[in-house]
Parts: C-alpha cells; sequence; structure tokens
C-alpha cells in the first residue's frame, strides 16, 4: 500500500471531530425549521382526528371532549404533542409528522402537557 493511502491514528481523529462537529451543528437547528409545512384541515388525516386551525370552530356535537368548561381550555398549544412554546403560532406536531399545527388549533388527540 501506498503511504498517501493508509490513514493514521491522526488523520483518523481530524475526521472523527470533523463529523463529530458536523453532527453537533446540524442539531442545534430547531425542530420548527425542519418540518415542512402546515397541516390544512382538508387533509384526509387532519379530518379523522377532527383538527381545526382555530378551536373555537370545532364541532362539539361530534366532539364532545372539546365541550364544556374543561374543552374550552384545550388548544394546540397547551397540548403535550405541540413541539413548540405557549406563545408560538404554529409548531410542528408529532400526531401530523412534525408538520406545523396552529397553536390556537385542535384535534381530538388532545392531551395535556404535563
Amino acid at each position: 500500500m501506498k503511504k498517501d493511502q493508509v490513514m493514521d491514528r491522526r488523520g483518523f481523529l481530524k475526521i472523527g471531530m470533523k463529523a463529530g462537529g458536523g453532527m453537533l451543528a446540524l442539531s442545534a437547528i430547531p425542530i420548527q425549521l425542519l418540518a415542512d409545512d402546515m397541516v390544512s384541515e382538508d387533509e384526509p388525516l387532519a379530518q379523522a382526528m377532527g383538527y381545526k386551525l382555530d378551536a373555537t370552530t370545532v364541532d362539539t356535537v361530534k366532539y364532545p371532549k372539546r365541550a364544556g368548561d374543561v374543552g374550552a381550555t384545550q388548544f394546540c398549544y397547551n397540548c403535550a404533542l405541540f413541539a413548540g412554546e405557549a406563545d408560538d403560532e404554529f409548531a410542528p406536531c408529532s400526531i401530523f409528522q412534525n408538520r406545523l399545527v396552529a397553536g390556537q388549533g385542535w384535534c381530538s388527540v388532545w392531551v395535556a402537557k404535563a
């Protein structure tokens, strides 16, 4: 083997450090930037889950979970599956494969944040 084709320990560690640094840099990208698009109410999965961009427009007869005083406090922003802050207008939701949902929205899978 030629000398330039043999990798010594120093060369191996340099490549490892560069790869590790690259992975660390990628992990610093906020999850909001990784989500590709917003969920539409017209999509089959959104319809099956009763997703609404505005939680106040949910049909409480069809979705009694949203009815009453307790239901009136349910929004995407306070759901355990919402990967954003309470004041985020849109953030990824794990039900919709980390696509963006409205913070003021709601769906039937709503679960209280711990």
